[in-house]
């Protein structure tokens, strides 16, 4: 079994993680991702957890598609479609060998979760977004930055009934981050991969997308407790890449 099917399983079940409401920067993410498409469109998200994003998104009247692995999220994402009075169309489903019969989208998203496997494994799923995008579709792609994540290593933010540990591969740029249950249960940690723009470049020679425009994402101040939303690039945690095909 790869990490991340019990990583994500047991992230889910922790209490204000993914089964929340819609916080307002989702709701201002969603209008900027409209803004910049010029109004709603055909939007595919991947990994789209408990789903906010995607009722954000189809409350700005896009025709949403969302893929989550996750039932338990699933369930929540159909539960906060119903209380918002829209409907995304979420499906349980790996986006890695997911066959989507309708699959020219005008957007594909992916927040907060790209960098699971390999280069190669990024690669393999770059390429099937391409096979997904419409002839001028592109893809929001959220991309951990190196050297956050670097410094952030020994100061993680700390959440009731666990202890939350960062860390950082420094050979395979890697960020780790590891819960430790306050019960004795055995750790889970998050392994993602982290990418330099430069690195994201080289990464999207030969999958059919190319890097057309970035977005600074924030930074969370442990100590202080304080979350910006958006930093300098060179201060950011994140960025967002948009990609268009070639």
């Amino acid at each position: 079994m790869h990490w991340s099917e019990s990583f994500y399983t047991r992230q889910a079940e922790i209490p204000g993680t993914y089964t929340t409401a819609i916080h307002p920067f989702t709701h201002a993410l969603a209008a900027r991702v409209t803004a910049h498409l010029g109004g709603p469109r055909r939007l595919l998200e991947l990994g789209s957890g408990g789903g906010q994003f995607a009722v954000a998104a189809a409350l700005q009247g896009h025709d949403v598609t969302a893929l989550e692995r996750v039932p338990s999220l699933v369930e929540h994402s159909h539960s906060l479609a119903r209380a918002h009075g829209v409907r995304p169309a979420v499906q349980q489903a790996d986006f890695y060998t997911v066959q989507l019969l309708e699959a020219h989208y005008d957007a594909v998203c992916y927040w907060d979760g790209f960098g699971v496997g390999t280069d190669d494994d990024q690669r393999r799923l770059l390429r099937r977004v391409a096979g997904w995008l419409a002839p001028a579709g592109q893809m929001y792609l959220d991309v951990m930055t190196p050297w956050y994540w670097a410094k952030a290593a020994g100061n993680a933010p700390q959440i009731s009934g666990f202890t939350r540990d960062y860390g950082f591969d420094a050979d395979g740029c890697r960020m780790l981050d590891t819960y430790t249950p306050d019960d004795r249960g055995e750790p889970f940690t998050q392994s993602l991969r982290c990418y330099s723009p430069a690195d994201l470049r080289l990464l999207l020679q030969g999958t059919g997308l190319t890097l057309t425009e970035l977005w600074p994402g924030g930074s969370y101040d442990v100590q202080a407790g304080v979350w910006t939303p958006e930093m300098p690039l060179e201060r950011a945690m994140t960025y967002t890449a948009v990609l268009h095909l070639e």
